[in-house]
């Protein structure tokens, strides 16, 4: 090696200081456009002005050590800030229900039957008339959620009657929006298909007619029952009222259904203590019918004998004696003609009981003990009433593992927590349709 390739320890500086301002360079990384000029300048200083080289260094270093300070001071004034701060955590929802409900194939639509109950048709269909009053419109701020994951949060809420944290928490929601989309759903399905909560009318009615009569009851048209919502004890002086003799608080629903288990006339919100004859007294059944107005009122049935036969409805023991409710002789039979005819009452009557059977295990929620707002429950339950008669048009089967592991016994089950419950009052607001008995708790 000649003595000119030997580097001299200007070189060996140079080379040094071009590797120091590298790395220093590399790790402000922009923080400050002061101090990137001057390394900079320091990086090129060497090599034109070698006096002031060192004193360039010596400012550099100042200026990264100040930037050094102050971001170890901001960290540790962030730190101390946390400290002082109110904490909040926010729970990262899952959302993976949600997602498995929108896979495409017969396993996840199997699956989508039996969190939802409604087939992916139906459900569809139902959706497309409700869209426009669950659907929210964005703000500046948010994004709403979509109507499908709404409809489908009350559907499964509905449907096992479990906690708003637990379906809310699968399904990507938080609680207060779970418990928003259950109302908001009721309300829609009631606004858009409450005329499926009346008699029938022309052919239908006609059919309903010819079914009981070849059953040997001419003229019914439908069989009535009340059933008995069980809810925590509600707030309030009046909470004794709602006190049924099973030892329980309930709310009372009394329901019609046709020969085929529709259900055409709901009545809920009377308190528990409350006996059926008494409820079926307060009903816009009872007043329009005495009043000579609605289905009961027209038409019937001609016997073999040319007699007219008005229409009525089949009720049991517990309901009062009226031209328009026939109930069994009970006690009363004497001859094996009246037992005869209280079998066949029974065995005719029995669609009601399998009304509320097949109600109460698709939509499981309303076999269980309820903490429920009044007004929520009442709307929640016609709600499933229509969706019941929605499913029997389409003839949606019932998963018979669902038929074997229900119970017939109202208010079995483990109870579950819900909005907490006031006293309500039942007032009818569907008088402006006739037959149309639903009833509204404010």
């Amino acid at each position: 090696m000649s003595p000119l390739d030997v580097p001299t320890a200007d070189e060996e500086w140079e080379d040094m200081m071009f590797m120091l301002v590298l790395l220093m360079t590399q790790w402000v990384n922009r923080r400050n456009a002061a101090a990137m000029a001057i390394l900079e300048a320091v990086a090129i200083t060497p090599f034109m002005f070698r006096n002031v080289s060192g004193a360039l260094t010596m400012l550099a270093g100042g200026v990264v050590h100040g930037v050094a300070l102050s971001f170890f001071a901001t960290q540790e004034l962030g730190r101390h800030m946390n400290c002082r701060r109110r904490r909040v955590w926010m729970l990262e929802r899952s959302g993976g229900l949600w997602k498995d409900l929108q896979g495409v194939g017969a396993e996840h639509d199997k699956e989508f039957v039996r969190f939802c109950r409604l087939p992916r048709p139906l459900f569809l269909q139902v959706l497309q008339r409700i869209t426009t009053h669950i659907q929210r419109s964005p703000t500046s701020f948010w994004l709403p959620l979509p109507a499908g994951q709404k409809f489908a949060c009350a559907l499964i809420r509905w449907a096992t009657g479990g906690y708003y944290q637990q379906s809310s928490h699968s399904l990507g929601m938080g609680l207060a929006s779970a418990v928003k989309s259950n109302e908001d759903v009721a309300d829609a399905i009631l606004h858009e298909y409450g005329h499926l909560l009346q008699f029938h009318t022309g052919r239908r009615l006609e059919e309903v007619h010819n079914a009981f009569e070849a059953k040997g009851f001419p003229g019914c048209v439908g069989a009535i029952d009340c059933t008995h919502v069980y809810i925590d004890k509600p707030k309030g002086t009046w909470s004794e009222c709602y006190y049924h003799h099973t030892g329980d608080f309930s709310v009372v629903a009394q329901v019609v259904c046709d020969s085929e288990c529709r259900i055409v006339s709901v009545y809920v919100g009377f308190p528990g203590s409350v006996h059926d004859s008494r409820v079926l007294r307060m009903s816009p059944l009872y007043h329009n019918t005495m009043t000579g107005r609605g289905v009961l009122c027209e038409g019937g049935a001609i016997l073999h004998d040319r007699t007219h036969v008005g229409r009525y409805l089949l009720g049991d023991a517990g309901y009062p004696i009226l031209p328009w409710i026939m109930t069994p002789m009970g006690r009363f039979a004497r001859t094996d003609a009246d037992r005869t005819y209280d079998g066949c009452h029974l065995a005719v009557r029995s669609c009601i009981e399998r009304t509320f059977r097949r109600l109460k295990t698709v939509w499981r929620n309303f076999i269980r003990t309820q903490i429920a707002n009044l007004e929520t429950l009442r709307k929640e339950f016609m709600a499933v009433c229509i969706l019941h008669n929605l499913m029997i048009e389409h003839r949606v089967e019932i998963d018979p593992e669902l038929l074997n592991h229900s119970s017939d016994n109202e208010g079995d089950g483990q109870p579950t927590t819900r909005v907490t419950g006031s006293h309500a009052t039942p007032v009818d607001v569907g008088a402006a349709t006739t037959d149309f008995h639903v009833t509204f708790l404010i």
